[in-house]
């Protein structure tokens, strides 16, 4: 017994209810239970639950005691199926992230752990716990005996419906509409995806509230079983629809069923019914030859998504994006991942070599469209996304109709150009257009800029209030570089010539733009205001250039200017 084994044995032996500890030989830890979780020391205890004698198995890693011991009741289904107990008997009594062990306190991780373990059994005896099972059911689900696989393209509803059936490479797909697997895949919408006529499919949501207890690994529900399951537990209003739906049944059916979980969303379960004769569906009065469990792999819209970092609260916004180059291209990738799946992308230039190092696309585009590469970008890596991709500019896509402004929630343009930015800003205040944000970076790091305006809870504020003149010369009054400076580098004559900035740069005015974006999205802003990030001056005034009033005294990193940029005087917001 090993010097930490002692004081384990002696934590346990003063455990309450412990009534006999002993060490389990070697040979026992080849186990599949030990082996599958890395057991190295375990320890047989015979424990007092309320006058019954239960045994249970302490077993440690070779990380403990910086790691939860692992407790185990066997045999695993004592007292039958019992939630937080897996099918090798480990009590699942505490999450180890975010958990902080003091490894000092053996004798304390030991009595601790043992109390938590008891508790959970303790609970599930008594049933006190059994609504657990709303958040656990799938993870008990996946151990059925000879469980098969099977994917899912359903969205959850409310509603009991017909759903299709894909067969592709050999998987099985459970779908509303070829559409969505359409879309998941980037399958190009003329080609045919054929359903598995000889199946049919029913999707059954179980009512809120629903408690099922999971069958026995080896030994499934019969199928009275599953319909007094199905009966006892769907809405009033569904069973009408149901029963139209189980009039007629093919010789395979699939069922796929909705469980609400107790904290949000629901839990997916599949059963096939092979072999039914006489054509009446065994969920009515028919039988059939075998019933296998299927898991559910979720590839829906409404699993995926939040799982991702994503929401579904953008799936109907529409997205118009003006400019694709460091910037524009970043917010493309990072707007879609935050769930917007319908965008529309317009930039008339091809991708060369010297953008590379600060551009989302590689080597794999040069000298194609922009746009084209955005597109297959994102649709290659994004389930569910569609974007358009318009090679033209701004002023051309308009005129072949090709872009309506209207049709779109918000548009945002990174064009990098003030002067057709300007030209565009007074344009949407003559025209129906969403809100409008514009973006754009400063040379060497110093910082970037995103302003929203077209906001339809108020008129003042715009592109234009941002530039004044003094003595001729117009200037950015955001800007945080001092007016009159010229910051385009050329490498290789009138040909070549680029501003300073890396791709952090980009990054960073990306992150910026993209959370205000979400913000206008999502409802959550009322004025139009301009924000901006500011960076390290080093490299930027090494190179020769003043920073501006706005720079010296902006005193944070993020700056937000709610009213303050509003120019009462502007020729475009003030007409």
């Amino acid at each position: 017994m090993s010097s930490i084994g002692s004081r384990i044995v002696k934590a346990l032996t003063s455990s309450s209810g412990v009534t006999s500890v002993s060490e389990l030989h070697k040979k026992h830890l080849s186990e599949d239970w030990a082996k599958g979780r890395g057991i190295v020391e375990a320890y047989q205890l015979e424990v007092d639950m309320a006058g019954n004698a239960v045994i249970l198995i302490f077993g440690i890693n070779g990380n403990f005691p910086k790691s939860l011991p692992c407790i185990f009741l066997t045999p695993w289904d004592t007292y039958g199926i019992i939630p937080h107990v897996e099918d090798d008997g480990y009590i699942c009594f505490a999450q180890e992230e975010g958990l902080l062990l003091i490894s000092e306190n053996v004798e304390g991780i030991v009595k601790e752990s043992l109390a938590r373990a008891i508790t959970v059994l303790n609970d599930g005896i008594s049933g006190k716990n059994q609504i657990d099972f709303l958040d656990e059911f799938g993870a008990y689900w996946d151990r059925q005996l000879g469980i098969k696989t099977i994917n899912s393209f359903v969205a959850p509803s409310d509603t009991v419906k017909p759903i299709k059936i894909v067969k592709n490479d050999k998987k099985w797909n459970l779908l509303d509409d070829v559409s969505d697997f359409k879309k998941f895949f980037n399958v190009p919408t003329h080609r045919t995806i054929e359903t598995v006529k000889a199946v049919h499919g029913i999707y059954i949501p179980l009512k809120k509230g629903t408690v099922l207890i999971p069958p026995h690994p080896k030994a499934f529900w019969t199928l009275p079983d599953i319909r007094q399951l199905v009966f006892d537990n769907i809405e009033a209003s569904q069973r009408s629809m149901l029963e139209t739906l189980l009039k007629k049944s093919k010789q395979d059916e699939v069922v796929l069923f909705s469980l609400p979980r107790l904290s949000v969303g629901e839990t997916l379960f599949c059963i096939r019914f092979r072999g039914i004769p006489n054509g009446i569906h065994p969920l009515f009065d028919g039988r059939a030859n075998e019933i296998v469990p299927m898991v559910v792999k979720r590839y829906d819209k409404e699993h995926m998504l939040p799982r991702g970092g994503s929401t579904n609260d953008f799936r109907s916004k529409r997205v118009l994006l003006l400019g694709c180059g460091s910037v524009g291209g970043f917010i493309a990738t990072e707007l879609t991942r935050a769930g917007i799946s319908t965008m529309t992308v317009v930039d008339m230039d091809n991708l060369k070599y010297e953008n590379i190092f600060r551009h989302v696309l590689g080597r794999n585009h040069i000298n194609k469209p922009k746009v084209e590469g955005i597109k297959k970008d994102i649709e290659s890596r994004l389930p569910f996304t569609t974007v358009t991709a318009v090679c033209k500019s701004l002023r051309d896509a308009q005129k072949s109709g090709d872009i309506k402004l209207s049709d779109f929630d918000l548009i945002i343009s990174a064009l990098g150009n003030p002067t057709e930015e300007l030209a565009f800003n007074e344009h949407i205040r003559q025209v129906e257009a969403p809100p409008v944000l514009f973006t754009w970076l400063e040379p060497h790091g110093i910082g970037g800029h995103a302003l929203v305006t077209n906001l339809p809870s108020t008129v003042r504020g715009c592109l234009s209030c941002l530039y004044g003149q003094d003595e001729g010369e117009t200037y950015c009054r955001a800007a945080f570089a001092a007016k009159n400076q010229f910051f385009a580098k050329n490498i290789d004559g009138c040909r070549s010539v680029f501003t300073p900035f890396g791709s952090l740069d980009a990054v960073r005015t990306t992150e910026l733009a993209t959370r205000l974006a979400i913000e206008v999205l999502r409802g959550e802003v009322s004025q139009n205001q301009i924000r901006s990030w500011k960076g390290d001056s080093r490299e930027f005034v090494k190179n020769g250039f003043k920073l501006s009033d706005r720079y010296q005294g902006a005193t944070g990193h993020v700056i937000e200017d709610d009213t303050h940029f509003v120019r009462r005087d502007c020729n475009v917001c003030n007409r």
